[in-house]
């Protein structure tokens, strides 16, 4: 493919992100796709641009970009706020320029919008399945938790961001954000209900425990640090362990042999009662016969 004569000239390049039938269509100086445009088929168009017919590997190329720059931002707005981190710091650490920025991201404010959308999407499709399975209730809320675990302890930085810019989101991704936690607690609140229906589950306000459930889940994102004994494998299983038994000890179970033998102690300790009442200072001890009053001869004729 030969360069245009001039710099200025610009490419018609569709949006790779939109999947509706009328795409949006973005355009770029030449410079900054040319090193795209080689794994593209491409169709001149007279003076007004080019068309990129973009196939999968310049999708997916585009798509892991996207990714690592989302990363990269996300870590640097854990690091320093949305606010005090800039376009420059973006690309700097991501390694591109500017420029190229923003062939992936038209602002700082709609990369944050995406952070949102990515992790309210993962999250919400797979603990929608997961409520979903055909398991007992309980079952499907230790498989909740493990996954809720695991994001969050894979997605440290996301989540940070994700728990602390709230305020920075406009109008229209703020609503949606409040709407999609609203979302997410019915959806666990409906597979605590099944349980308490079912009777598998202690007859506890759903939704009241979702909030509790999501309060230790989603305050890991303060403190938990990758490497060492606290796995997420390890910190899910005590979290299901709190919830389902408590912080106390559990009683020993009630074994028969173990009643028998309570029961045994029992008419020992009453034979050696009735042997002391029988001994001249157990008789001296108890009231006389002609003074007691009804009960108490009744129970001197039972003894």
């Amino acid at each position: 493919m030969t360069e245009p004569p001039s710099c200025r000239h610009l490419l018609r390049v569709t949006n790779l992100l939109e999947e509706q039938p009328t795409m949006r269509v973005r355009t770029y100086s030449y410079h900054l796709l040319r090193t795209h445009l080689a794994c593209s088929t491409v169709e001149p168009l007279e003076h007004s641009g080019t068309v990129v017919r973009c196939g999968c590997p310049m999708r997916r190329k585009h798509t892991a970009v996207e990714t690592e720059i989302l990363g990269v931002a996300a870590r640097i707005f854990s690091e320093r706020g949305y606010q005090g981190t800039t376009l420059n710091d973006i690309a700097a650490a991501a390694n591109i320029s500017r420029s190229t920025f923003y062939s992936y991201f038209a602002s700082k404010e709609e990369l944050l919008h995406r952070i949102y959308r990515q992790v309210i999407s993962t999250t919400q499709a797979a603990v929608a399945r997961m409520a979903g399975e055909d398991r007992p209730a309980p079952e499907k809320l230790r498989r909740i938790i493990r996954y809720l675990i695991s994001y969050l302890a894979a997605h440290t930085s996301l989540m940070q961001v994700f728990f602390s810019e709230y305020l920075n989101l406009s109008g229209t991704t703020g609503r949606a954000v409040t709407q999609a936690n609203r979302t997410f607690i019915e959806t666990l609140a409906r597979v605590f209900e099944e349980g308490v229906q079912t009777g598998t589950l202690t007859p506890l306000h759903p939704k009241r425990f979702s909030y509790i459930l999501l309060g230790i889940c989603n305050w890991m994102h303060r403190w938990y640090r990758p490497g060492g004994e606290w796995t997420p494998e390890v910190i899910a299983e005590e979290v299901i362990t709190l919830l389902e038994s408590g912080y106390l000890p559990q009683e020993r179970e009630s074994h028969p042999d173990v009643l028998l033998g309570e029961v045994r102690a029992l008419r020992r300790e009453v034979a050696q009662l009735r042997a002391a009442v029988l001994t001249p200072v157990g008789r001296a001890l108890a009231p006389s016969g002609g003074n007691a009053g009804p009960r108490q001869r009744s129970r001197l004729r039972a003894r």
